[in-house]
């Protein structure tokens, strides 16, 4: 096996265009979306590895912080899906062995998301690490006409929908910066709506760079809007690659909830993710928040586990527990 560190970005897209589980959050998009708005807080710590047979693997990792010779990795940005990629068959030894490279003395902690179109952590590789915790997502199958999906839907999301419709809310991708601005209120209206303070959630800098790089990969990154009478009552953030469209973040004003913006337009883009040929919508998790949960169910989507696993460090684990404790984290 030859390990790769630092992964060519042109290694790195091949893997992920070849890799049939591979999800937006495994490709260079991801990464850069996270280096371009937190330049001063993360570094690339992807590697690569070719096999014996020529089979060639990425593992998506990103540095969040550095103390010493000692690394906090992540993989990926934002507890978002991630771990290996490849474009054939991988052994368990030889995942093992390239899993090595992110759990060795100078990694303070490793942080890894599985996820539900991939194959599951080999056991070998899950007995090295400490189950943190796991959380459904819902993932909607495409695999028939609009309008046989549409039957699998509850009855009050189907009735919900053409409610909608028939109140004249419109879906379509935003076209400039301002819009998603606009977008983007809609959302510190909802956190506000929470009962959250000011400093939570995501900032703006994070949807601008998302919009910029929405302009260069139109085809990857697409920031639908929900449109009443002529207004942007909220936005949905849909990130795609290979068989997999994924709802990434999505709001609604509340001037604009009696117009049931968000099922027009999440059903509108499983509509189009269905037409150009993908074969998942995926609602991702939750937070483990109950009627967000209750949400996504009702379009006939099935409930799938996602484990965030940890390496803990054999030398530093004692310091580790401590701190985990008193943190929460």
């Amino acid at each position: 096996m030859h390990i790769l560190n630092p992964v060519t970005d042109e290694f790195w897209w091949d893997v992920a265009r070849n890799c049939s589980y591979a999800t937006f959050y495994h490709t260079p998009l991801w990464r850069e979306i996270a280096m371009r708005t937190f330049p001063e807080r993360y570094t690339d710590a992807t590697i690569g590895a070719i096999l014996p047979n020529g089979v060639r693997a990425v593992l998506p990792m990103l540095s969040k912080r550095r103390i010493g010779p000692f690394r906090w990795l992540h993989s990926t940005f934002e507890n978002c899906y991630g771990g290996l990629i490849a474009d054939g068959p991988v052994t368990e030894s030889e995942a093992l062995a390239i899993y090595a490279q992110a759990c060795d003395w100078s990694t303070y902690t490793f942080y890894l998301i599985d996820h539900p179109i991939g194959p599951p952590l080999h056991a070998q590789l899950r007995g090295r690490l400490t189950h943190v915790y796991s959380e459904p997502t819902y993932l909607v199958h495409l695999d028939a006409d609009f309008e046989t999906i549409l039957g699998r839907f509850s009855r009050s999301r189907r009735t919900a929908y053409r409610s909608g419709l028939r109140k004249g809310v419109q879906t379509r991708v935003a076209t400039s910066l301002d819009e998603v601005r606009a977008y983007y209120a809609s959302y510190r209206d909802a956190v506000e709506r929470w009962g959250e303070d000011d400093g939570y959630g995501y900032a703006w800098e994070l949807f601008e760079q998302i919009y910029y790089l929405s302009q260069e990969y139109p085809e990857q990154i697409k920031i639908w809007l929900m449109i009443v009478n002529d207004q942007i009552a909220g936005g949905r953030l849909i990130l795609y690659w290979n068989d997999h469209a994924s709802l990434w973040h999505g709001s609604a004003h509340r001037d604009f909830l009696e117009y049931d913006v968000m099922p027009v337009g999440d059903t509108e883009i499983i509509r189009d993710a269905l037409e150009r040929g993908y074969r998942y919508f995926d609602f991702n998790t939750s937070g483990q928040k109950e009627g967000v949960m209750t949400y996504k169910q009702r379009f006939g989507s099935e409930k799938k586990s996602v484990t965030m696993w940890r390496y803990e460090n054999p030398i530093l684990k004692p310091i580790q527990q401590w701190y985990w404790m008193a943190t929460g984290k």
